[in-house]
């Protein structure tokens, strides 16, 4: 049987116990804790040159709180106000994406890209992102005619890229594992201001067989047809052999 002492000992501990996980139950939304994304509570913003000929634009990340589902709150994209030159009034709003993911600490996040070669930089901005670096995001095209940024689904779609302006291409790849071994990779041409495939490199892990599978396709005609170019397999068992190399996934093709 507890002592009398013993006894208010325990009750004290209980009190202090539950005040304390009731403070920390009520901690504001606003309380600033570490973390591996972006602070973005009170917004950000850019300035890009998108051609010589215009005014500087600057862009500014309007934000957003939004509670995961681990019961944390963080700030994110609610919207982007597009200011031309020395305007005090949003030329427009870029606001037609939906959640975006918080991004991770020193990512280039948002940024001004000749996607399409025409000499005016777009706006891409990444709304999901994954530690094995694989990326999406949304593109904003800049069409000259209109003054104005223009969602482009088909941009948007790409996932993480590369440009190479000496060819005008575009160069996306996504992994899924085996320390990279597990990738996909996709080459562009620009056709009627938009991606057109021209190289599809796919290399997975054949469970039922047991080894890797490279198929490598390759753009046949004008059509957009993608034809089968290198169909090859690794050795069973082996997660040393994979016929494609993620770092040159076009070795013997090019």
């Amino acid at each position: 049987m507890f002592s009398k002492k013993a006894s208010s000992l325990l009750l004290i501990f209980m009190v202090v116990t539950s005040a304390t996980a009731q403070q920390n139950s009520s901690i504001s939304p606003d309380t600033p804790t570490q973390s591996n994304t972006e602070e973005l509570s009170r917004g950000a913003t850019f300035k890009f040159e998108i051609a010589p000929d215009l005014p500087e634009f600057t862009f500014k990340i309007i934000p957003m709180l939004s509670q995961m589902g681990d019961g944390n709150h963080y700030a994110t994209v609610g919207e982007v106000q597009v200011i031309l030159g020395d305007s005090t009034q949003p030329l427009q709003s870029l606001d037609d994406f939906g959640f975006v993911e918080a991004p991770y600490r020193g990512a280039d996040w948002f940024r001004a890209v000749d996607i399409n070669f025409d000499g005016y930089k777009d706006i891409y901005m990444m709304t999901s992102w994954g530690v094995t670096g694989n990326e999406s995001g949304c593109v904003w095209l800049y069409d000259p005619h209109v003054s104005r940024f223009e969602f482009s689904k088909d941009f948007s779609a790409i996932g993480k890229f590369t440009l190479d302006p000496a060819t005008n291409t575009i160069t996306t790849g996504g992994v899924g594992g085996h320390a990279g071994k597990i990738f996909r990779m996709i080459k562009y041409i620009i056709e009627d201001n938009r991606p057109v495939p021209i190289f599809d490199v796919w290399q997975t892990w054949d469970t039922e067989r047991n080894k890797y599978h490279c198929i490598v396709k390759q753009r046949q005609s004008d059509d957009n047809v993608l034809g089968i170019v290198r169909d090859v397999w690794g050795d069973v068992g082996n997660f040393d052999d994979a016929p494609c190399n993620a770092s040159d996934p076009l070795f013997l093709i090019q």
